[in-house]
């Protein structure tokens, strides 16, 4: 049997808001997506990747608005994309939350795989659909492509005009329309779905005007760590830096080095000198932070593997496993 390509209701939810606030009768319409009222109504819950696409298809012809997803991408903040949007809004440039975006993007959706490479002064942003089961990709490739030049745009403050949209589909008759909403040549039928930037838009610093991430992990990181110690404690301080790196990825040693203002033999050195290891104090740190994580009903496990620095679920639950003899699962419905 092939694999169920998931993605967070979310935006879900925003379809069917935005298709009340027309006024047009929803439950027909999720009822042909293969949607219940109860999955189009909790942005944390899970659907099938191919439906979230065929609602999109369905508002459209509902609204008789060819152009339904790039107007509803448009609407949209990068906190209401959960976790990783904090993760974008706290990235110190644009490259930093394409990269992080590439690492992250599974904690929200499955349907695609999303990178970017450099070719030469440009940067290709690419989405590929991987659900077979997608009948239909124009709204939800326009969706995805829109929202990412939105999201782009919002974190660094900075009105960015792309120098080419590739997709997959035909020339729509809202062409005209669609070339408005990107500012630059969008071109159809192509081998790929790619928003495609120069290259000097990577170095633009993220406004970071939104730090309720930074304050979930600082708040965290002060229940694991207790006060700050009246004296200059190195564990301490490392372990703080690790907690703050985690959500951009494994937290490597020489980047809490540059923190801390010397090179990393030094800090190896200084560490060892306290009966400190820098791996193990890692894992101690992520241990912990999972335990917290696992017993806030506000963060998922997935959520929690990807604040921990998790590319995928599965390594969270064997990393929990082999800390507590449990996954994470089973420890949340003990503690319930």
């Amino acid at each position: 049997m092939a694999q169920v390509r998931m993605v967070d209701a979310r935006w879900a939810v925003l379809t069917t808001e935005r298709l009340k606030a027309t006024r047009i009768a929803t439950d027909p319409i999720l009822k042909k997506a293969g949607l219940t009222r109860r999955q189009a109504s909790d942005p944390d819950a899970k659907i099938p990747f191919h439906k979230h696409a065929a609602l999109l298809t369905l508002a459209a012809e509902a609204t008789g608005d060819g152009c339904f997803a790039l107007h509803l991408s448009s609407d949209i903040h990068p906190r209401q994309a959960g976790v990783l949007g904090y993760v974008l809004l706290n990235s110190i440039t644009l490259g930093d939350a394409l990269s992080n975006l590439q690492r992250y993007y599974r904690v929200l959706t499955e349907g695609l795989d999303v990178n970017f490479s450099i070719e030469g002064n440009e940067v290709a942003l690419m989405a590929r659909i991987v659900d077979p089961l997608v009948a239909d990709e124009r709204q939800v490739a326009e969706f995805g492509l829109s929202l990412l030049l939105h999201f782009c745009e919002m974190i660094t403050g900075t009105k960015i005009s792309p120098i080419r949209v590739e997709l997959r589909h035909g020339r729509p008759k809202e062409a005209r329309t669609i070339r408005q909403r990107f500012g630059c040549p969008v071109r159809y039928g192509q081998d790929r779905i790619a928003l495609v930037l120069k290259r000097e838009f990577l170095d633009h610093a993220v406004e970071a005007a939104d730090d309720e991430l930074l304050n979930i992990l600082k708040r965290h990181c002060r229940q694991i760590l207790g006060r700050a110690p009246r004296t200059k404690d190195l564990g301490f301080d490392v372990r703080e830096l690790i907690t703050a790196l985690l959500p951009s990825g494994q937290p490597m040693i020489d980047d809490v080095a540059r923190e801390l203002g010397m090179g990393s033999r030094t800090l190896r050195r200084r560490l060892s000198e306290q009966g400190f290891i820098y791996t193990e104090l890692v894992e101690e740190v992520r241990h912990k932070l999972a335990l917290r994580y696992l017993n806030d009903s506000n963060i998922t496990p997935t959520q929690a593997a990807y604040l921990l620095g998790y590319a995928e679920l599965a390594a969270f639950n064997h990393a929990f496993r082999r800390w507590t003899g449990s996954s994470p699962s089973a420890y949340r419905r003990k503690g319930e």
